[in-house]
């Protein structure tokens, strides 16, 4: 059996090849960077899960992580290195298990999932003794799934062909005619309710993926009952993934299947003999989520709260522009996070999932910040002028929230939960804007996150409440 090893990292890190190779992950530049490719091309989109980069000052190179959580493998030999990415916020913890409670809370939430706060508390003690991301995942997947098959399997009607010496559905009339006359038995087809279907064959080869690579007893103790009910269901089909529709006899599947579909791709797929992508989940949409089911669940009926509303190109007549000249702006329509509507006026709230501790490498020194970057700014004042001209309003304040925690992370910057009128301030043309945290360590107390939704300690919400709609009140606060 092979050894196992876990290299642990951080969203945002950017870590010598040399320290990763006295963790254990003895793998050359070129081999790292196949890896980071890999995994990359499976979870990467328009932000990657890694970079590799070169200091020509050191002559060294580094393996950087950006803004997802996760685990990979790397195989090196007889050694199997597990490579995880946990959120940054709680990176200075003495222990992981903030960190992956409050990742395993959006987890639960984004996805819903329904876990209650003490299963993953449960969840959370068990990582305490693996210590490894990966083995989460498969408890997790065999959990949702153990539930969801509480009704038994999923059956559809699916067509079947045989021959027989009774009429039964329908006779294949071409089939019969190639048919030597003194055969007494009939082609036919005929329709039957299924087991072996696309979206139980999905679920079945993710269950034997969790099962065969799972270390914790309890995960193939657990999986290997479950695989017995699978018993006449086929291995996974090319295009099975593809055929899977949702409809009220097995909406209870959805959220499994989505786990069973990151499990069969980044842990049988996609990768080579020396590499496996894994699974990986990016925080900046969780903690979007996030953002925008807190305001709901605190405005109530009192507001009108969109998620990434469309606006107007930037450009006037953008279209004909373009035409005109035989080129590409290259930018599509703005996008803001959330909009924020009452009766008094309107405000755009934009979320960064970003660090404001920054080191400047010319000065050798690190800052705080209040905003990441200068263009973070700039796209809040273009939203706002561009809801504004949409929607016809005065003024449209503007909010950005990045995650915050006392002590230790963005804590310069108000927490937006006890936000007051004089922790804004104004453009130059004066409208308002304020730079505001949403604090990580209210989650599990005054805030729970629930199967897609947000429960507020009322006090805690009647201060934001009173913020966000004194804001939007035509910028009056």
């Amino acid at each position: 059996m092979r050894d196992f090893r876990v290299v642990t990292l951080y969203e945002f890190e950017n870590r010598p090849l040399s320290e990763l190779k006295s963790l254990g992950l003895q793998a050359t530049e070129r081999e790292i960077m196949r890896f980071t490719e890999a995994v990359n091309a499976l979870y990467g989109g328009d932000s990657p899960v890694f970079t590799v980069t070169y200091d020509p000052r050191r002559d060294e190179y580094h393996l950087k992580t950006h803004g997802s959580v996760g685990f990979a493998y790397y195989f090196s030999g007889d050694e199997v290195v597990l490579v995880q990415v946990l959120p940054k916020p709680f990176r200075y913890d003495r222990e992981d298990g903030r960190s992956l409670l409050f990742f395993l809370q959006l987890f639960n939430m984004y996805y819903q999932m329904g876990l209650e706060p003490s299963e993953i508390r449960e969840i959370v003690s068990e990582y305490g003794r693996q210590k490894a991301l990966d083995e989460i995942f498969r408890y997790l997947y065999v959990l949702m799934l153990s539930r969801a098959l509480s009704r038994g399997l999923y059956y559809e009607y699916g067509d079947l062909e045989e021959s027989s010496q009774t009429i039964r559905g329908k006779i294949l009339v071409n089939e019969l005619a190639r048919r030597p006359p003194w055969k007494a038995d009939l082609p036919i087809r005929y329709s039957l309710l299924l087991g072996d279907n696309p979206l139980n064959r999905i679920l079945k080869g993710a269950l034997e993926v969790a099962v065969k690579s799972a270390r914790l007893s309890e995960t193939r103790k657990v999986g290997g009952i479950l695989l017995d009910l699978f018993k006449d269901v086929d291995d996974p089909k090319a295009g099975d993934f593809e055929k899977v529709s949702f409809n009220h006899l097995n909406e209870r599947f959805r959220t499994v299947f989505r786990l069973a579909r990151v499990m069969y791709f980044g842990l049988t797929t996609g990768g080579s003999r020396r590499f496996l992508p894994g699974v990986f989940i990016r925080m900046d949409e969780l903690f979007e989520t996030l953002v925008y089911r807190t305001l709901k669940t605190v405005l109530g009926n009192e507001a009108e709260v969109r998620f990434q509303v469309q606006l107007p190109h930037v450009i006037k007549n953008a279209g004909e522009i373009e035409a005109r000249f035989g080129a590409l702006f290259m930018m599509g329509n703005p996008l803001p996070d959330i909009v924020v509507s009452t009766n008094e006026g309107t405000c755009v709230v934009e979320v960064k999932y970003r660090n404001l501790y920054v080191y400047h490498r010319g000065e050798n020194r690190a800052h705080r910040k209040l905003v990441r970057k200068s263009d973070e700014l700039y796209q809040a004042y273009t939203y706002s002028r561009l809801v504004s001209e949409y929607w016809g309003t005065r003024e449209v304040p503007v909010l950005l929230i990045y995650p915050r925690l006392e002590g230790i992370y963005n804590h310069w910057i108000p927490n937006l939960f006890s936000a007051r009128p004089e922790d804004t301030f104004e453009f130059f043309d004066g409208t308002r804007v304020g730079v505001f945290g949403y604090e990580l360590s209210m989650i599990g107390d005054e805030i729970l996150l629930r199967k897609n939704s947000v429960v507020i300690d009322e006090d805690t919400a009647e201060n934001l409440r009173s913020f966000i709609l004194g804001l939007c009140s035509s910028g009056e606060v």
